[in-house]
This record gives C-alpha cells, sequence and structure tokens, in this order.
C-alpha cells in the first residue's frame, strides 16, 4: 500500500543524506607551483653571527633563539 507519511518520510530522510552528503569536506587537492624567475630578489644576510650561549639561553645576534630551550654546554658562552 502507498502511504503518503511514508512517502515524506523517505523524502526527508533522503534530503537528511543528501545535506549530509554536501556538507562533508571532500579531499583537498594540490599542485606544485613551478614559480617562475621574474620579479624575484636575492636577499642576503649582513649579519653573520656566530651562535653562543649566555646561561642556559641561545643568543645569536643578540637575539635569544632556541624557542626557551637550553642550550648545550659545548655550545660557546658570550
Amino acid at each position: 500500500m502507498y502511504s503518503p507519511h511514508c512517502a515524506a518520510r523517505w523524502a526527508g530522510l533522503s534530503a537528511a543524506a543528501l545535506i549530509l552528503a554536501i556538507a562533508i569536506p571532500a579531499p583537498a587537492v594540490a599542485r606544485q607551483d613551478t614559480g617562475t624567475l621574474q620579479g624575484t630578489v636575492q636577499v642576503t644576510a649582513i649579519h653573520h653571527c656566530a651562535l653562543t650561549r649566555i646561561g642556559a639561553q641561545f643568543v645569536r645576534c643578540d637575539s635569544l633563539t632556541g624557542a626557551g630551550a637550553p642550550a648545550a654546554s659545548w655550545v660557546p658562552e658570550s
């Protein structure tokens, strides 16, 4: 027997499944950018500072480096 109530239920279920299928993100696709040589600028470092330590912190060119990791004892202290 055909029931309008049953058909409405199936239509609602189908609509919910379709919305769910659309809402789930698809896998990302990436491709490598080969880049161009036009407009590129070569950057060279002016300061070539050696890595040293003060206490237990890494220092290079008067800047703390190492994200707070303790410096090894073999790194020279300045």
